[in-house]
């Protein structure tokens, strides 16, 4: 089955086949676009460049087929801010979720450690298909066996380091690595970024998605 790639800024991506489309993390710095048409959200944790609390309840009010798919503290507070509870379900440990098509697995864990002193929070991957990974704020393991087409690959941010995203790629080998969480930077500092291109590996493709581009794969 081919799944278009859209990006929408920073972390939002949306995937879409035949059946419908998923949005994943749509967050502040998102479009309005990423708020329509989709049959899921799913979010990977609570920090608001991942949801944006306000414009997901009034999707879900607007499309009356939406759910969404999140951590505890995402649910909570979409709850406290007006949504169904019977359209929220909690992503859990080895959560599988069927929507639009897409088969979805969530992989729970920690977000990447900005401080030490700063105390942990949860972070949900998400794999599509047992072959697209999203993988929020962090660097997650992936289950046995894993052969991965596409790598949304976080480039920027306070919880980051250069060489720990060359290190990912490497360790999980997807053909395609699409990077995400860059909305802090400007086109110079994408630039920039884009070199760790040369650091991959030869076999797989780096590709850069303009906000509102998309690749099919």
């Amino acid at each position: 089955m081919s799944i278009a790639i859209t990006a929408l800024g920073h972390s939002t991506v949306r995937l879409a086949d035949n059946d419908g489309a998923v949005v994943i993390d749509p967050g502040v710095l998102a479009p309005q676009a990423a708020f329509e048409n989709a049959a899921v959200f799913l979010v990977t944790h609570d920090h608001e460049d991942h949801v944006d609390i306000d414009r997901v309840v009034s999707a879900l009010v607007a499309q009356p087929e939406t759910v969404v798919l999140a951590p505890r503290l995402v649910i909570d507070k979409l709850a406290a801010a007006g949504a169904d509870h019977g359209r929220l379900v909690e992503a859990e440990a080895e959560t599988r979720f069927d929507v639009a098509g897409f088969g979805v697995q969530a992989i729970v864990g920690s977000h990447a450690a900005i401080y030490p002193s700063l105390p942990d929070s949860p972070n949900v991957a998400y794999l599509i298909d047992g072959r697209v990974l999203h993988p929020g704020d962090a660097y997650p393991s992936l289950p046995d066996g894993t052969d991965l087409d596409v790598l949304f690959l976080p480039v920027s941010g306070p919880w980051m380091r250069y060489a720990d995203a060359v290190d990912y790629v490497i360790a999980t080998r997807p053909d395609l690595v699409v990077p995400i969480h860059d909305g802090d930077l400007n086109d110079m500092g994408r630039t920039l970024t884009d070199q760790l291109a040369g650091l991959l590996p030869e076999t797989l493709r780096y590709q850069r998605l303009d906000a509102g581009e998309t690749v099919t794969v």
